[in-house]
C-alpha cells in the first residue's frame, strides 16, 4: 500500500490489525475488487465492445466504514466496471444511494416476508445527496443547523 499524500509505502503485514475497523476493511475491500475485476476483465472495457456480466455480491456491505470511506469504495467499484448487489442495513442505506439504481427492501414480521423494490431516478438520487449530511460543508451545515 501507498500512501497517495507521502509516497510512503507499507506492506500489508506491517498493517493488519492496526487502525480502526474500516481502515482494515479498506484495503481487502480494495484487493477484492480488483481482482474481480481482472477476472471479469471489466477494469478493460472500450467503447462498443461487449461488457460483460461483472457482478460483485456483498452481505453486511462495508459494516465498518464510515460514509466518505463507504461512497469511495462504491465508486471505486463503479470506476472498474463493477455492477454490484449488496445487503445492508437500514441505516448504512444512505451513504451509499448515489450508487444504487433499485433498492429491495426485505421485512420480516413473524413467519412471513415482503418485499419492496424502489428504483431510484438521477433526480432522487441528487435531492437525498443534497441533504445528506455527510457531504456538506462544514459552513453548509452549520446555515442548515441554524435554520431549524
Amino acid at each position: 500500500m501507498e500512501d497517495v499524500a507521502t509516497g510512503r509505502s507499507t506492506r500489508w503485514e506491517q498493517r493488519r490489525g492496526t487502525g480502526s475497523g474500516a481502515e482494515q476493511q479498506v484495503p481487502i475491500y480494495v484487493a477484492i475488487g480488483a481482482s474481480l475485476a481482472a477476472v471479469y476483465g471489466s477494469a478493460e472495457r472500450r467503447v462498443g465492445k461487449p461488457a460483460g456480466f461483472a457482478l460483485a455480491m456483498f452481505d453486511e456491505a462495508f459494516s465498518k466504514m464510515d460514509g466518505k470511506n463507504q461512497r469511495q469504495m462504491m465508486s471505486f467499484y463503479k470506476n472498474l466496471g463493477l455492477q454490484f448487489v449488496i445487503a445492508a442495513p437500514f441505516e448504512k442505506r444512505v451513504a451509499v444511494l448515489e450508487h444504487m439504481d433499485t433498492i429491495v427492501e426485505v421485512d420480516r414480521i413473524g413467519e412471513q416476508s415482503r418485499a419492496t423494490v424502489v428504483e431510484l431516478k438521477e433526480k432522487a438520487k441528487r435531492e437525498l445527496m443534497a441533504i445528506d449530511p455527510d457531504l456538506m460543508s462544514e459552513d453548509e451545515l452549520a446555515t442548515r443547523l441554524a435554520a431549524e
